[in-house]
């Protein structure tokens, strides 16, 4: 088997399991100090990487290649994460999962507005199906518990539309770094994107009332959501098509709900799970390739 599809599934794989956790952690920790602390975790444990692996100064990258690592850590990392913890206040975290795997969606959408790409009869299908997973998600759930309110709708959809930034950003700002290199530069990105927020919540935070339960929960962010998965999609996404790792994105969804019914006493809704359906659909129409260019282009 490919090591690109193992390497991007793990990713996938370890960003949905961290949903309920970082739900569970915003109940202690401010958004801005949690986000910070992260990062400069995740890039302290990347560093040794780059330089005996990748043997690499970051302060010797070009400013194209500074540009592409700003670009995507402000949108695909610090604005993404942000929107995301702030919805997990009006959300659980099986609908944050589900908004997110909105991303192919969005981005076919972005596409063609900032890039003026055609929108096939698939594509369109695709957005609508995406959309119809929104709208399932605002109804009224059968009793009140878990719903989500307006405001965890916008700040969710402004997370995924971050993300689509950002990948539609790479489109015009590509760069050949190694994995390592470009995981480390992103996070250490990230820690100065959301140093100044960070300071100003830290003034004000009561430090004592952290305790080792709250630090272990932030070494584990910062290794297995940020430097692990950043590290596993950069090696793997070059090695496998555009349309699987699309589609991997499902793995998100799937795992936060396994893993939040499972541990965290979670209920997933009918309109959760017919919201689900509906997004899989979605990344599907999205990603999978025309059947007749798939035909033509097999040998014979």
């Amino acid at each position: 088997m490919n090591r690109g599809y193992v390497y991007v599934l793990l990713c996938y794989l370890l960003i949905g399991i961290s949903y309920p956790i970082a739900k569970d952690a915003m109940t202690q920790i401010p958004i801005w100090l949690f986000t910070c602390i992260t990062f400069a975790i995740a890039f302290t444990l990347l560093m040794p990487f780059v330089h005996f692996g990748d043997k690499l100064a970051l302060h010797r990258l070009g400013l194209r290649a500074w540009l592409a690592i700003c670009t995507q850590a402000l949108l695909g990392a610090v604005l993404y994460t942000v929107f995301l913890l702030y919805g997990f206040a009006s959300a659980t975290a099986i609908v944050a999962s589900v908004f997110s795997s909105l991303a192919p969606a969005a981005v076919l959408t972005l596409a063609s507005l900032v890039l003026k790409e055609r929108l096939s009869a698939r594509k369109v299908l695709a957005i609508l199906l995406a959309i119809a997973g929104v709208l399932v998600l605002t109804l009224p759930a059968s009793d009140d518990s878990g719903h989500t309110t307006l405001a965890g709708v916008v700040f969710l959809l402004l997370s995924t539309l971050s993300t689509a930034g950002a990948v539609v950003a790479a489109k015009k700002i590509d760069v050949d770094l190694p994995p390592a290199t470009l995981a480390a530069g992103v996070c250490l990105a990230g820690t100065l994107f959301t140093l100044p927020m960070a300071v100003d919540q830290g003034l004000s935070f009561d430090w004592p009332q952290l305790g080792l339960s709250n630090g272990l929960v932030m070494l584990y962010y910062g290794a297995l959501v940020w430097a692990v998965p950043y590290l596993l999609y950069f090696k793997g996404v070059p090695r496998i098509p555009a349309s699987a790792t699309g589609m991997a994105i499902a793995v998100i969804p799937i795992a936060a709900s396994f893993f939040s019914i499972l541990f965290y006493g979670e209920r997933m809704h009918l309109s959760d799970a017919l919201a689900l359906i509906l997004v899989t659909l979605s990344i599907i129409a999205a990603e999978a390739r025309e059947t007749r260019k798939a035909v033509q282009a097999s040998p014979a």
